[in-house]
């Protein structure tokens, strides 16, 4: 092997590390995030973005502290500090894109003190550090061990095919996510509609679940008017179910009440 060669063997090789090093920490983020949505919710929660057990924002998250902090992996301080501020960067960053590309706000820290624009708040980035530096002392020697068991073993094959598999998820997520904003716009539309149209009639009473649930018994005895709604997909229930503090930008509805509906749709069409 030439000189030239082993250097494009080397670079190969080390394209190939990085590039697993994204999906291992995109799929430790991902059971992470799952995890602590599931027990607040108590039951399983599939909070990532895309279908598949990932999420792409940890596996960048995590390249480029790995990348930036190399020199200083033995500095505790540095390490927690580097990777707080480092993460907290891209977290907003992905916020305010994920925003401007499919009008909704996907997380939100505006309870939270210290927040910026709702998008990071100091206390998370503070858990941040914490977590770059347990993942860095104590997870991230297994998974080197296991991407280079996995390059040397395998070579571009589990790189490929996880990036196809990642790359079709992806395409067809947004491809669902596109139509999300007009449909939820729609369907919150109608629902305000409904309690306006309801909120007279009922001003007098003193149940107040009554008055919070009137527009969906309404919509229960009027099968008609359920019809034409827009039927949302799998994916578009799942993402509204799975974001917790999720704020559609698209319409004044929550998405807890969008959800009631959409699923009350879906099932009296599966019915006929």
């Amino acid at each position: 092997m030439t000189a030239q060669q082993l250097h494009l063997f080397n670079l190969e090789q080390q394209c190939l590390t990085w590039l697993l090093y994204f999906f291992a920490y995109g799929v430790v983020g991902w059971l992470w995030e799952s995890g602590y949505v599931s027990v607040k919710k108590r039951h399983w929660t599939n909070s990532g973005f895309l279908i598949g057990p990932i999420i792409p924002i940890y596996g960048f998250s995590m390249m480029a502290v790995l990348a930036a902090i190399e020199p200083f992996e033995h500095n505790i301080l540095i390490l927690y500090f580097a990777g707080a501020i480092l993460i907290t960067i891209i977290e907003y960053v992905t916020s305010w894109g994920m925003e401007k590309l499919f009008h909704a706000r996907w997380w939100d820290y505006s309870d939270m003190p210290l927040n910026l624009n709702g998008r990071v708040a100091i206390p998370v980035s503070l858990f941040w550090g914490i977590g770059v530096v347990f993942i860095v002392k104590v997870i991230h020697p297994f998974i080197a061990q296991i991407v280079e068991h996995l390059t040397l073993s395998y070579g571009n094959f589990v790189a490929i095919a996880m990036l196809a598999l990642m790359t079709f998820d992806l395409g067809f997520t947004v491809a669902n996510v596109a139509a999300f904003g007009a449909a939820t716009k729609r369907i919150g539309e109608a629902i305000e509609s409904k309690k306006s149209e309801l909120h007279t009639r009922l001003e007098a009473s003193t149940d107040k679940l009554q008055q919070e649930l009137a527009w969906l018994e309404d919509y229960r005895e009027h099968p008609h008017e359920r019809e034409q709604l827009p039927r949302l997909t799998y994916v578009q229930r799942r993402l509204l179910k799975s974001f917790p503090s999720l704020k559609l930008n698209t319409t004044v509805t929550s998405p807890k009440d969008i959800v009631k509906l959409s699923d009350l749709v879906r099932r009296r069409k599966s019915k006929k």
